[in-house]
C-alpha cells in the first residue's frame, strides 16, 4: 500500500494527465457530485472493485469499496476537489489483483457538459457549416470550448469526424467543414478546453439540406396601367428540389424613384414551398422585385426583376405649360391620399428621384408642381399617391416634348410622279421620339389664288384620308382646312386628284396634345401638263421601235446570210455516194483484148461528155442578137454530125480525152439528147440548177480503167 502511493506521488509531481481507457471520474455542470467509472475485470460474482483517491496536497491517499458494483459516486464534501488527484481500481476475485492504469485529475475542472441541442439556428455555404450554439454556465474564462462534428451524406453508415472552430460572442459561433454542398447528416459534441474535462455524448441528427445555389427561375406577365393607376404583375416560378427541404420564397419590392422617408421602402412577403406564383399589384413608377429562396441551409442569390416604368397612359395633367426654363403642371387627385411623389424624368437619361411630398390631400384637390427644364427635351412627367388601403397608385402621367420650335414641318416636293399627284416626304419630328407627345401630322393644300379657308366641317378627303374631327379646324385667317393627317411615325403623304400643269401652296404640321391643330400651306410646288405626258409617250414608243427593230434585223441577216452561201459556194460533189462506175456484162470478159499502157484512145469508144442543153422554148430565137454569143466552130459541126440518128462518127481526140469542156451546141458525153426521147425530170431539174447556178462547164473525170472511159458524176445533185 506504500508503495503504491509512492509512486502515485511521484507521477503527480511529474504533473501531465495519465489516461486510462475506460475508467473515468467527472461531475456534471453545477452539480457536487462525481461519478466513477471502470469497465469490468473477471468473474462478475466474485469479483470486488476498490476505487482510490492520492492526492497532491495534502500528500494522502483515500479508498473506496464499490463492492460488485462497476461504479461509484464521490460526494463533494468527502473529497478534495481544488487539487491534483490520481486515481485507480483494482479487482479482487480469488487470488488474483487487476489493476487499472492511473487517471490524474482535476477534480473540479472534471466536468463532462450535456449534448449540444439540436435546435440552434444554423447555415451552410460552400460546404462551411455555420451554427449558432448558446453559452454553457460551465464556461468560464476566455478559452472558448472545443467543439467536434461528425457527419455522414444521406444513406451512407460511416462518419466523418472533424474540428469545428469557435468564435466567442453573446453566443458561440461555430463553423464546421463539411467539404460539400449536399444534404449531410451532422451530430456534434463539446467539452470545456481544461485538460481534466471530459467531451459530451454525441447530440441527435442534426439534417442538413442541400445548398440552393441557383436563385429561381422567374417568368412574369405585366398588365396595363387602368384607369385606377395600378397595373398587375404576375410572377411565376419553377418549385424547388426535395433534396433542398423545405424551401420559402420571400419577395421583396421597391420602388425605385420614390423613397419616403416615412413609409416602407420595401415590402417583403413570404410564401411557402407549395406556392408557385404571386400577383403584384404596382402603380406606374419602376420596380425592383427580388425573389429569394431559403431553407434550412441558409437562403439561395436573389433573382432580380425590373419592371420599367409605364410609359403611355391615359391619365393626362390638366395642364402643361412652360415659360422660359420653368415648368408647370397643374394635376387633380382622383382620390384622398396620405403622400404623393411627383417625378420629371429626361429621356434619354439617368434616373433621377422624385419629389416625395408627405401631407394628406382630399378627392378632387388642384395640385401645382415646377420645375426647371431644358430644351428641346422629352421629359416623362407622373403622380404617384400613396393610402394605407389601396397602397401607391398613378393620378397623371404624360410626356412632354419642351421646345419652342414651330410646328411646320419642312417637306420635300416630288411632283413627277404624275400629272394629278404628288409626294410629301419629310424628316422625322424629334417629337416623335418622345412618348405621346406627337399625335399626327396634319397635312393641307390649295390652288394658287384661291381663298381658302378652314370651315367647322371640313370637306370630304380624298383616297385613304379619312374625315377629321371638327375639333381640328380652326377658322383663322391665316390657317387653311387640313384634309388629309398622317400618323406620327409617318415620313412621306401622297396628294391624289390634283389638276395639271396648276400651281399649289402645301403644308405639313406636327400636332400636339396642347396644339390646336392649325395648319398652313407656305410650300409651292406645280403639276405637270399633259402635253408632256403625249412627248414621254412618243419617246416611249420611239424606244420601242427601236428594241424590237434590232432582233428583226438580225433575224433577216442571217436567212440572208445562209441563202448568199448556197447559191456562191454550192455544195461540193461526193464520190463516195456515187454510182459513177459501172461495168456491162460485155466489159467483164476476160478474153477481151487490153489496149496498152501508151496505146492511144482514139480505138476505142468515145466517151459520153455532158453537156448543157438549152431549152429552145425559153431562148431567143435569134442568138445572134446576143452580145458574146459563141458560133459554132469547126468541130461542132463535127459534133452534130455524131448526133444524128443512126450517125456514128466518133468526136475530135481533144474532146474525148476531156481536155476541153465541149463545144457549145454539142451535147455532154453520157447525155441522152441524141435520143429521141424527151428529156426526164431529173436533167429538168439539172438545167434549172444549171441556169441559176455557176455557168462554169461541168468537166467529168474520166478513168481509163476498161476499153471505154469511165465518167465519175455526183448523183446527190
Amino acid at each position: 500500500m506504500l508503495g503504491w502511493l509512492l509512486a502515485a506521488l511521484a507521477v503527480l509531481a511529474q504533473g501531465g494527465t495519465a489516461t486510462s481507457p475506460g475508467f473515468s471520474c467527472w461531475k456534471r455542470c453545477g452539480s457536487r457530485w462525481f461519478l466513477c467509472s471502470w469497465p469490468p475485470h473477471g468473474p462478475t460474482s466474485d469479483t470486488s472493485y476498490l476505487l482510490t483517491l492520492c492526492y497532491a496536497m495534502p500528500r494522502l491517499c483515500q479508498q473506496f469499496k464499490a463492492g460488485a458494483r462497476t461504479t461509484y459516486t464521490l460526494k463533494h464534501h468527502h473529497i478534495y476537489v481544488l487539487t491534483n488527484v490520481t486515481a485507480w481500481v483494482e479487482a479482487r476475485w480469488g487470488d488474483h489483483i487487476h489493476r487499472t492504469p492511473n487517471l490524474t485529475l482535476y477534480l473540479n475542472k472534471a466536468v463532462k457538459m450535456d449534448p449540444p441541442p439540436t435546435t440552434m439556428p444554423f447555415t451552410k455555404t460552400g460546404g462551411r457549416l455555420r451554427l449558432q450554439m448558446p453559452r454553457s454556465s460551465c464556461h468560464h474564462g476566455d478559452r472558448p470550448p472545443q467543439r467536434e462534428a461528425r457527419f455522414r451524406m444521406m444513406g451512407n453508415s460511416s462518419w466523418t469526424q472533424v474540428m469545428c472552430e469557435t468564435v466567442m460572442d453573446e453566443d458561440d459561433s461555430v463553423t464546421c467543414t463539411l467539404g460539400g454542398d449536399s444534404a449531410f447528416e451532422v451530430q456534434l459534441r463539446h467539452k470545456p478546453s481544461h485538460w481534466s474535462s471530459y467531451w459530451s455524448d454525441w447530440s441527435s441528427s442534426i439534417f442538413i439540406p442541400e445548398e440552393i445555389l441557383a436563385s429561381p427561375v422567374l417568368s412574369y406577365q405585366l398588365g396595363k396601367l387602368g384607369r385606377d393607376g395600378q397595373r398587375v404583375l404576375r410572377l411565376s416560378w419553377q418549385q424547388a428540389p426535395k433534396e433542398q427541404g423545405d424551401v420559402t420564397y420571400t419577395l421583396r419590392v421597391r420602388m425605385l424613384v420614390c423613397r419616403c422617408a416615412k413609409l416602407a421602402e420595401e415590402d417583403a412577403v413570404v410564401l411557402g414551398r407549395e406556392v408557385m406564383a404571386h400577383n403584384l399589384t404596382l402603380c406606374g413608377a419602376e420596380y425592383e422585385i427580388l425573389l429569394t429562396a431559403a431553407n434550412a441551409a441558409g437562403p439561395g442569390p436573389a433573382r432580380q426583376l425590373r419592371v420599367p416604368a409605364e410609359q403611355s397612359a391615359d391619365l393626362s395633367f390638366k395642364d402643361i405649360s412652360m415659360d422660359g426654363g420653368t415648368m408647370t403642371a397643374q394635376w387633380e387627385a382622383p382620390s384622398p391620399g396620405f403622400a404623393y411623389c411627383f417625378e420629371q424624368q429626361p429621356l434619354p437619361g439617368a434616373p433621377k428621384q422624385g419629389i416625395c411630398i408627405q401631407r394628406d390631400f382630399p378627392a378632387e384637390s388642384i395640385h401645382v408642381e415646377r420645375g426647371a427644364w431644358e430644351a428641346p427635351a422629352c421629359y416623362r412627367l407622373a403622380v404617384h399617391s400613396w393610402a394605407p388601403v389601396r397602397g401607391w397608385s398613378t393620378f397623371a402621367l404624360q410626356h412632354h416634348y419642351a421646345s419652342n420650335a414651330s410646328l411646320a414641318v419642312p417637306i420635300r416636293i416630288n411632283a413627277s410622279a404624275g400629272d394629278d399627284a404628288a409626294v410629301l416626304q419629310w424628316s422625322p419630328s424629334p417629337r416623335a421620339a418622345c412618348p405621346g407627345a406627337l399625335a399626327k401630322y396634319l397635312i393641307c393644300h390649295a390652288a394658287e389664288g384661291d381663298n381658302v379657308t378652314c370651315e367647322c366641317d371640313p370637306p370630304p378627303l380624298w383616297g385613304r384620308r379619312r374625315v377629321l374631327p371638327a375639333g381640328s379646324c380652326q377658322t383663322t385667317t391665316s390657317s387653311i382646312c387640313p384634309d388629309g393627317e398622317a400618323d406620327a411615325a409617318a415620313s412621306h403623304y401622297t396628294l391624289q386628284n390634283l389638276q395639271p400643269g396648276t400651281a399649289y401652296r402645301v403644308g405639313v404640321w406636327e400636332v400636339t396634345g396642347e396644339s390646336e391643330g392649325t395648319c398652313g400651306a407656305w410650300w409651292h410646288f406645280q403639276t405637270k401638263a399633259l402635253g408632256a405626258q403625249g412627248a414621254a409617250w412618243k419617246y416611249n414608243l420611239k424606244y420601242l421601235g427601236i428594241l424590237l427593230g434590232l432582233p428583226t434585223m438580225a433575224a433577216i441577216y442571217q436567212l440572208s446570210k445562209k441563202r448568199a452561201c448556197r447559191l456562191l459556194f454550192p455544195p461540193l460533189p461526193k464520190p463516195m455516194g456515187s454510182k459513177a462506175i459501172q461495168f456491162a456484162t460485155g466489159e467483164m470478159n476476160q478474153g477481151q483484148h487490153r489496149p496498152g499502157f501508151v496505146e492511144p484512145s482514139e480505138r476505142f469508144s468515145p466517151a459520153e461528155l455532158l453537156l448543157k442543153e438549152l431549152n429552145p422554148g425559153k431562148e431567143l430565137t435569134d442568138t445572134s442578137t446576143w452580145p458574146g454569143t459563141p458560133q459554132p466552130g469547126p468541130g461542132a459541126e463535127e459534133l452534130a454530125a455524131a448526133c444524128q440518128p443512126g450517125g456514128q462518127k466518133e468526136l475530135p481526140f481533144a474532146y474525148r480525152r476531156q481536155e476541153v469542156p465541149s463545144p457549145v451546141g454539142f451535147p455532154l458525153p453520157g447525155s441522152t439528147s441524141c435520143t429521141n426521147h424527151p428529156p426526164s425530170e431529173e436533167e429538168e431539174e439539172g438545167e434549172e440548177e444549171g441556169r441559176h447556178g455557176l455557168h462554169q462547164p461541168l468537166v467529168p473525170i474520166a478513168l481509163l480503167i476498161s476499153d471505154k472511159p469511165i465518167i465519175i458524176r455526183d448523183e446527190e445533185g
